[in-house]
């Protein structure tokens, strides 16, 4: 009887594994939706902050006047009656 080095067993077991695992559909289901369960996760901590972020810009739009004039200044480029605006070109 030939003697198999011990190297060689864990190598081969550890390879049976893979393949056991690797070659069952399910196996690959299952890591697939645990990636994307994570991606998931991921994205919707994303839209929370968004969402807290558009929360907080509506009540400013709502509540507090001086934000939205602050908006039309620097959106619109809007000026009150009594102020003049100075343009100046920018060098190239």
């Amino acid at each position: 009887m030939m003697k198999i080095p011990y190297r060689s067993a864990y190598f081969w077991g550890l390879a049976a594994v893979f393949i056991f695992l690797f070659a069952n559909p399910g196996f690959r289901r299952m890591v697939g939706r645990y990636w994307d369960v994570n991606r998931l996760t991921a994205e919707l901590g994303q839209l929370k902050n968004e969402n807290a972020l558009l929360k907080k810009e509506i009540y400013l739009l709502e509540e507090d006047p001086t934000y939205i004039e602050r908006i039309a200044r620097k959106e619109l480029g809007l000026i009150s009656q009594d102020e003049f605006e100075y343009r100046f070109d920018k060098e190239k």
